[in-house]
This record gives structure tokens, C-alpha cells and sequence, in this order.
């Protein structure tokens, strides 16, 4: 199995339901910029990571772990339990839509259509800075 590692710096954007605004006797669909921003920051990273990567057209395995800052706010034994590992992050966004945006904007990169992801993994955790940790091995 081939193995892909990159890293996405900064904080973690979801994908979003379709948004609907009133143009004149219009409706109109959109993606708010923060989440197509988003979407172009996962591409950057994973072509600076792999810039020669030509999209593979097999299964693949995904790992997402999503590190979120720890609030400075939480006392000493609160930030002790996160370092040991009791309490974990239980704050938006839905893991569900974090892997959504980031499979979805890998998409014709990395591989030809996210339905090759066959397995997919997804967890969250504090560190000392925000950023998502991806890794995705190709099924060969």
C-alpha cells in the first residue's frame, strides 16, 4: 500500500448545507467562502506535500485526526486530564462534515472521486496549535 501523509494548517472548516438567499423574486443556492476557502487550503496543502501526484483510480483508506487548541480558559487539572488523555474534544464541527469537506475537496487531486475512500477513519483531539492530520494509503 502507498501511503500519503500532509498536514492542514489552521482551524478545521466543515462542510456546510447549501445555503439559500433571496435575489429579486429568485432563489439562490451558495457555499459560504469560508467553506470553499477551506476547500482550496486542503488542495494546497496536499499538492505542496505531493506535487508530482497524478490521481490514483483505486480504493483507498482515510485517516483524519483533527487537533484542536486547548482553550486557555480550562484550569490546570482540566488541561492535566486532556494531556492524559480523559477528556477529549466534544465541540463543533460534526466529524461527519469535517471528512466531507476534506474528501470532497480532494476530489480529481488525490483521487479521481471520493467514492474510492473505502474505510475511513475520524477523531478529534486537543493539542497546542489547530490543524488536521491526514493520511490516506492507496489499496493496490
Amino acid at each position: 500500500m502507498t501511503q500519503y501523509t500532509f498536514q492542514i494548517q489552521g482551524k478545521v472548516k466543515a462542510k456546510q448545507s447549501t445555503k439559500f438567499a433571496r435575489v429579486g423574486n429568485f432563489i439562490k443556492t451558495y457555499t459560504p467562502n469560508d467553506v470553499k476557502e477551506y476547500s482550496n487550503w486542503v488542495k494546497i496543502c496536499f499538492r505542496e506535500a505531493y506535487p508530482n501526484h497524478i490521481p490514483f483510480r483505486g480504493a483507498c483508506l482515510v485517516k483524519i485526526e483533527v487537533f484542536f487548541t486547548i482553550p486557555k480558559s480550562y484550569s490546570k487539572k482540566k488541561v492535566l486530564a486532556i494531556e492524559e488523555g480523559y477528556i477529549l474534544p466534544t465541540v463543533k464541527p460534526d466529524c461527519d462534515n469535517i471528512c466531507k469537506n476534506i474528501c470532497d475537496s480532494l476530489n480529481g487531486i488525490t483521487w479521481d472521486d471520493d467514492k474510492q475512500v473505502v474505510g475511513l477513519e475520524v477523531r478529534k483531539k486537543y493539542a497546542d496549535h489547530d490543524y488536521v492530520a491526514v493520511d490516506i494509503w492507496e489499496i493496490e
